[in-house]
């Protein structure tokens, strides 16, 4: 289940970044709203992949411990 939330934070992560990137070719009038939120949606998304990817490892860790 993690492995999934991880690709899908990643994933949109990486949609945040292109949307950002695509809002600052805006010459004519960017819009600091729309960069606001996509860059702290970019930190939250890879934030929350992070915390996925902890929490993933440390359950790794335990079944092998188990064993």
């Amino acid at each position: 289940m993690m492995k999934y939330l991880i690709c899908f934070f990643c994933g949109m992560a990486i949609a945040f970044f292109v949307s950002f990137m695509i809002e600052t070719m805006n010459s004519v009038e960017p819009h600091e709203a729309g960069l606001l939120f996509n860059a702290f949606a970019w930190y939250t998304s890879m934030f929350f992949a992070g915390v996925c990817g902890l929490i993933a490892s440390r359950g790794i860790r335990n079944e092998t411990i188990r064993r």
